[in-house]
């Protein structure tokens, strides 16, 4: 039996969070044994709930030491004093536990003093690379202390090595779970479910609070269509900067349309299948585009129709207007365009959609996903 402790160290649910949730769930526990380590409690966890695993708090709850998690103004240098302390206490637990090896879900650039101490213990760590921004590359240091780095595309693995190479890196790409993409609910009786009119046609921009989301963007694509299409709305789905979400409401204060025609959610989204379910068109406009990008192939899965950028990992799989509608995510006009047509070519747009599902039947499985990562897990045994 081999023993994996998966590093969950994140204070929400989204993404990378599903993919991690997707990964224990396949996982073969006659061969493997999963531990789901977090920091301390938080209420995001509960989405970690059915999955039958071991659980670990390396501390129960909030402590003095633990920095801007503790403190609105921590003392400089108190993050750095936090990671060494979860490190030590980490390192302690898995050579306690004869934990094989670590998984660390989110590698970041930060995380040293996290890994370090495992590291000199004798533990083999496995780093995800989950992004694209050159600011989240992990620095050399961080990469010596992983056998490997696992990159969630290509674009991501180029965006990886750009820096150096300092650690082997392997793309495996994430699942999607078609099985769990399920509603009971009509398209009329979801968009009723999450607080809408069920006759609308309900736009939905989904993404954290972050200005490289492009939520701006698409409040300023939707006041140039919302005057002619009268029955459509704009829904901003998502949370976490309190100062971006008060800009991307002074913007849809300035177009006259806040609480009128564009509606926020103000936090993450628990019920995001719902979401998918009661939106006729899904907006995922990241600037700069992702490192793999959930949320066009989650919302294909729920049948509903995307636009997405024309950048990033999603061009590994999707090509426009075949199986996807890709825009530049920086253009206002492309972006209403896009939207317009939609509107217009509603059957068009879901049978482009559908090209999609088939992809990920095919390439974007589970099984598909869990066969390649076992592979690596018994290269490290």
């Amino acid at each position: 039996m081999i023993k994996i402790a998966y590093l969950d160290y994140s204070h929400i649910f989204a993404g990378a969070e599903r993919a991690l949730h997707t990964i224990i769930e396949n996982i073969n526990t006659t061969i493997y044994s999963p531990v789901l380590i977090f920091t301390y409690p938080q209420k995001h966890q509960k989405s970690y709930n059915d999955l039958d695993c071991q659980k670990k708090w390396l501390s129960h709850k909030l402590r003095w030491w633990m920095g801007s998690d503790k403190w609105r103004h921590p003392l400089k240098g108190s993050d750095f004093i936090a990671r060494t302390i979860w490190g030590i206490r980490l390192a302690i637990y898995l050579k306690t536990n004869h934990i094989d090896i670590l998984h660390v879900n989110l590698l970041r650039p930060d995380v040293f003093m996290w890994l370090w101490p495992s590291k000199i213990s004798g533990i083999k760590i496995i780093g995800h690379f989950r992004s694209q921004a050159i600011s989240w590359i992990p620095p050399k240091r961080v990469q010596k202390c992983c056998k490997i780095i696992l990159c969630v595309s290509k674009y991501s693995q180029c965006r990886l090595m750009s820096k150096g190479i300092y650690a082997r890196s392997i793309v495996i790409y994430d699942s999607i779970d078609i099985a769990t993409f399920k509603s009971n609910l009509s398209k009329s009786e979801a968009k009723q479910e999450i607080g809408f009119d069920k006759n609308c046609f309900l736009i939905t921009s989904v993404g954290q609070l972050s200005p490289q989301k492009g939520h701006d963007n698409a409040i300023q694509a939707f006041s140039i269509i919302a005057e002619k299409y009268t029955n459509t709305i704009l829904f901003i789905a998502g949370g976490g900067n309190s100062d971006n979400l008060i800009y991307l409401k002074s913007l849809a204060e300035n177009v006259g349309l806040l609480n009128k025609r564009i509606f926020f959610s103000e936090q993450q989204m628990t019920n995001i299948l719902e979401v998918y379910r009661a939106s006729d068109l899904i907006l995922s406009l990241t600037k700069v585009g992702e490192a793999f990008g959930l949320v066009p192939y989650e919302a294909t899965c729920m049948g509903t129709p995307f636009i997405g950028p024309d950048k990033g990992a999603i061009k590994e799989f999707v090509t426009n207007k075949v199986n996807g509608l890709l825009v530049d995510p920086n253009s206002i006009d492309e972006i209403a365009s896009n939207i317009k047509w939609v509107i217009e070519n509603r059957q068009k747009a879901e049978r482009i959609s559908e090209n999609l599902y088939h992809i990920i039947t095919r390439s974007l499985s589970p099984q598909t996903m869990i066969n390649n990562l076992t592979r690596i897990y018994n290269i490290l045994k």
